[in-house]
């Protein structure tokens, strides 16, 4: 089974691994309106255009503190029919002011606060307090995020809450590896409390295109979540798909997971932007497929994140 807004589901199709539809609130790091997703109306149009296409999956990746709306997934859901696995957990720890919680709790208490998400149902404040207002929509995985080369203030702390949690909830690890680094050292934290190698996705890691460096990440059970397509100014497909053909070429297919993060405004179509949702099946995996990867693209859109997300007995 694997956890959605609406519910714990079996199957969940053609699954995007790393997407955000919604962030309400201020941006922590600067006031930026173009990271202000808030748009009920704009996201049914995203998605409805991802859906003609054969989108049936997101996972929702925006943490506490973030803007994260759980009534806003469900209205999604219920509108399009799409899949939504909502995460809590935490996005850089830099990110959050020092008064914050997570720089102060015990690792105990914030796996008790993660936990509830999955089991009771998240905040609709994003656990900025005092109140809780518990939504029935309950997150399918836990977020953990790291600085570039380094883990950031407490972070080392955190994982040791965060999968805590993962292992009495039996949900996935999904990381935040900034520019591609640090997947080695997160493995080895997380392994160090019991979450092994094959629950853990690492976001952006394509943003590190040595192919040898992320085989060694796959080898220990890893997924490889690619968000990097159709966002160029981080540099050309092509480079993502010669790293694809490189791993499939291993036997690594069936750690890939595919994505488009696109967490601004000026990256929807429906809001004035572009690359938007169909980017990914409408452009890229058509390469994928003229390359003769069109076996790994359908595993990386299915099988892998099916496996990825699906629930585990809790330990």
């Amino acid at each position: 089974m694997v956890r959605t807004v609406l519910g714990d589901v079996e199957e969940i199709g053609v699954t995007y691994a790393h997407e955000h539809l919604f962030m309400t609130g201020d941006w922590p790091v600067r006031n930026e309106p173009d990271y202000r997703l808030d748009s009920l109306d704009a996201a049914v149009a995203e998605v409805a255009a991802g859906r003609r296409l054969g989108l049936s999956a997101v996972v929702e990746m925006t943490p506490l503190g973030f803007g994260r709306s759980p009534s806003l997934m469900k209205a999604l859901a219920e509108r399009t029919g799409l899949h939504v696995i909502a995460v809590t957990g935490f996005h850089k720890s830099t990110y959050y002011s020092d008064a914050h919680w997570l720089h102060h709790y015990a690792p105990d208490e914030i796996a008790e606060l993660l936990v509830a998400e999955i089991e009771l149902g998240m905040d609709e404040y994003g656990l900025v307090g005092p109140l809780v207002k518990r939504s029935s929509a309950r997150a399918g995985a836990i977020k953990v995020a790291t600085s570039y080369h380094s883990f950031g203030r407490g972070v080392e702390r955190l994982i040791g809450a965060v999968a805590a949690a993962a292992l009495r909830t039996g949900v996935p690890v999904v990381t935040h590896c900034d520019k591609g680094t640090m997947g080695h050292e997160l493995l080895d934290a997380l392994a160090g409390h019991g979450v092994e190698g094959e629950r853990v996705v690492l976001g952006h890691i394509d943003h590190n295109l040595d192919a040898g460096y992320l085989a060694s990440l796959a080898e220990r059970g890893a997924y490889l979540a690619f968000d990097r397509p159709g966002r160029i100014k981080y540099g050309p497909d092509s480079d993502v798909i010669t790293l694809v053909a490189d791993l499939a070429g291993r036997g690594l297919g069936d750690r890939l997971l595919f994505g488009t993060d696109l967490a601004r405004r000026s990256y929807w179509p429906a809001l004035g932007g572009g690359p938007g949702l169909t980017y990914l099946l409408e452009r890229f995996v058509p390469r994928l497929e003229a390359a003769g990867l069109g076996d790994v693209a359908k595993a990386a859109l299915t099988a892998n994140p099916r496996a990825a997300f699906a629930l585990r007995p809790p330990r």
